[in-house]
């Protein structure tokens, strides 16, 4: 009896057995592309804004040009634009066909931006949980192309979602 019982908890438990733990919570990865040569003004995360839940993770794959992904913080020496209970994160350069995970664990809106292509509107958001309004945040010394670019995808993010809720009478 007791053998069996440890054989259904090592097969419940061991990564890879397929078992599932009821305390695990099950967390979504969204892919964010990252691309551009660098060039011109093609450099983009596709999408540019994203909603997740807190506890998700966004995967950001590189599939052109080096790249970084990394918040709008006072640590990355530009105005606060994250929640502030919100670790501030940087990938460092990121090659084409490398991968970067980013694991979100507050609800709130994130803004972050490429570091070599800030300059040419490289840059996105992430809302994570219901987040129903879009903070004032400070716009600083942020080129104005990575601030049109939230901006303009934020607008055309939120017409998207709210066109997908049925009328209510």
């Amino acid at each position: 009896m007791i053998f069996s019982a440890f054989i259904a908890l090592f097969f419940c438990l061991a990564p890879g057995t397929g078992g599932v733990w009821a305390g695990t919570l099950q967390t979504d990865t969204v892919t964010v592309s990252v691309k551009g040569s660098g060039t011109g003004t093609d450099a983009r995360f596709e999408p540019a804004v994203v909603q997740v839940q807190p506890g998700d993770l966004i995967k950001f794959t590189v599939r052109e040009g080096l790249h970084t992904v990394t918040a709008y913080h006072p640590n990355n020496r530009r105005p606060l634009r994250i929640p502030e209970n919100a670790e501030p994160f940087d990938s460092g350069l990121l090659k084409q066909g490398d991968s970067w995970y980013l694991e979100i664990k507050s609800e709130g809106v994130y803004d972050y931006f490429c570091l070599p292509h800030e300059r040419m509107g490289h840059a996105g958001r992430i809302v994570s949980g219901s987040a129903e309004s879009i903070p004032d945040y400070e716009t600083g010394p942020i080129p104005e192309a990575a601030l049109h670019k939230i901006n303009s995808e934020t607008k055309i993010f939120l017409t998207n979602k709210y066109q997908l809720i049925p009328n209510r009478k």
